[in-house]
């Protein structure tokens, strides 16, 4: 069997398409029926939702990249948005790559991973392994962006037409039209640019003008939001959290009104997604794919709305940014039965290219080279077993950046498991570069789910809090599956 793959658990004998729905930055509470009805209707209700669904590194270019290769970033090399792409070790050797050696026509719409332009000659270059190339270019707009179609660059203005969520999904319903003839299965990734935040101001909304701007149809949606309503908004005592959210202050009358805008603005951004989930699936059912295709819809990471203080972030290793919605719908002419609505087990973003790999029947190898996936499949658990998950999974949460804006983390590394956060911080940005500090977190997410009551104790770990520096110390550098994968050299397996 080849390094890391995870074909030999029981592939389908057929091999299906398969569309993932990527969004950019939305928040586990963004993704209900009241945001997105169609999405909640026809992935999650027909399928199976995981309910609890990590990124490892809650940032947009390594939580990408890690579902680019089913690896942590210490394996792939990404580790935070910059330097990005640049550092993704054998960037020859993805997914779509590997989907293509299995006979896949592919398909990228959207954005791709933060720094592949300046890696890219010309910067309309197509990455490789994708056969259809629909990608964003910098500056990220709503309107007035251009998108690197197939090598040429494309121009948009500032027309209703011209806005990006509508563009990206006329284009990936274009596709299925155009792979769904063929004989060849079809994987597309359609990656949404919404609810993130825009590169200055594309739109003549005022209310959303130089934020995560809507659907002109969708302008006034959500305009009377409130704030969060959750225990650690706007968190009154802090003086148990690390020094970087002690120096904090609390979020005053201007950033109140901010955050409650902000929230609206990213759920009316979020329903043109969803009229593009549910074209998707209209095409699909209308060329006769929808019972031979498999849907996920994921977000890359979460984001601050003034938890924790933090009125604009995602980076921290807290619920709110690590914490996503995953749904993923498989027929059963796929699955060869019927899903659980639920799955319970810890799952991460480093499954997701696992998974797809065993549908597909294909290995992470490209050029005689393979990839040691750190992620499990999540296709036993869709037939409604454990898929060899553990019971008592434990995943790395990791961030490393040479250099940051000062008062924000630069570096640190913990652990998530199904009832406990642990996260040691070692790098604080100050002074043009990344400051060694020394302080730490722990959450027992059973009793305090909002995480108000830091357990850490500086003077040394005991109990609960050496058994998760140990387990730390044990997975930081770990890298395969045991039992699918040889022991690393060095190091320890996976979870």
């Amino acid at each position: 069997m080849l390094v890391g793959g995870p074909a030999a658990h029981g592939a389908t004998a057929k091999q299906p398409n398969v569309v993932m729905v990527v969004t950019d930055d939305q928040r586990l509470d963004d993704f209900d029926a009241r945001s997105m009805p169609a999405t909640k209707r026809l992935v999650a209700d027909e399928g199976t939702v995981f309910t609890d669904t990590i990124i490892t590194t809650p940032t947009c270019c390594p939580s990408r990249a890690s579902m680019l290769t089913g690896q942590y970033g210490h394996n792939n090399g990404v580790t935070a948005n910059a330097p990005g792409y640049r550092s993704l070790e054998n960037p020859e050797s993805t997914l779509p790559v590997w989907l293509q050696e299995a006979g896949y026509q592919t398909a990228h719409l959207g954005k791709y991973l933060n720094g592949y332009a300046g890696v890219a000659d010309p910067d309309t270059e197509v990455a490789p392994g994708w056969d259809q190339w629909y990608t964003m270019m910098t500056p990220r707009q709503y309107y007035g962006f251009s998108l690197a179609v197939n090598g040429k660059q494309e121009r948009y203005g500032n027309k209703d037409a011209d806005y990006l969520t509508r563009v990206l999904n006329k284009q990936a319903t274009r596709l299925v039209k155009r792979f769904a003839p063929k004989d060849d299965p079809f994987y597309i990734q359609l990656d949404q640019f919404a609810p993130h935040t825009e590169s200055g101001k594309s739109a003549a909304n005022v209310r959303c003008k130089g934020g995560t701007v809507p659907d002109p149809r969708d302008s006034e949606l959500f305009d009377d939001e409130k704030p969060p309503k959750s225990p650690n908004w706007n968190e009154k005592d802090v003086t148990d959290k690390p020094s970087f959210i002690r120096d904090r202050d609390r979020l005053d009358a201007k950033g109140k009104r901010q955050s409650a805008k902000r929230r609206g603005c990213r759920l009316a951004s979020v329903r043109g997604v969803d009229r593009g989930v549910k074209k998707i699936v209209k095409t699909l059912k209308k060329e006769g794919e929808l019972d031979e295709t498999v849907i996920i819809f994921v977000s890359d990471n979460g984001y601050f709305l003034g938890e924790h203080r933090i009125g604009v972030n995602k980076t921290f290793p807290y619920e709110e940014a690590i914490h996503v919605p995953l749904a993923i719908k498989a027929p059963p002419e796929v699955l060869g039965r019927t899903q659980p609505a639920k799955s319970k087990r810890l799952v991460s973003n480093i499954d997701l290219a696992p998974t797809i790999l065993e549908l597909a029947g294909a290995e992470p190898c490209a050029g005689g080279s393979c990839r040691t996936m750190d992620g499990h499949s999540l296709v036993g658990a869709l037939k409604g077993g454990n898929g060899g998950i553990p019971a008592d999974r434990s995943l790395v949460l990791e961030y490393g950046r040479p250099r940051d804006k000062d008062g924000l983390l630069c570096q640190y590394a913990g652990i998530r498991d199904l009832s406990r956060t642990y996260v040691e911080y070692t790098g604080l940005a100050a002074n043009g570069g990344c400051e060694e500090i020394d302080e730490g977190e722990l959450y027992d997410l059973g009793s305090d789910p909002f995480q108000l009551d830091n357990l850490f104790r500086a003077d040394g770990p005991n109990g609960v809090q050496k058994q998760m520096a140990d387990k730390l110390d044990e997975l930081r550098d770990c890298s395969g599956i045991a039992g699918r994968d040889p022991k690393p050299a060095g190091g320890s397996h996976c979870e």
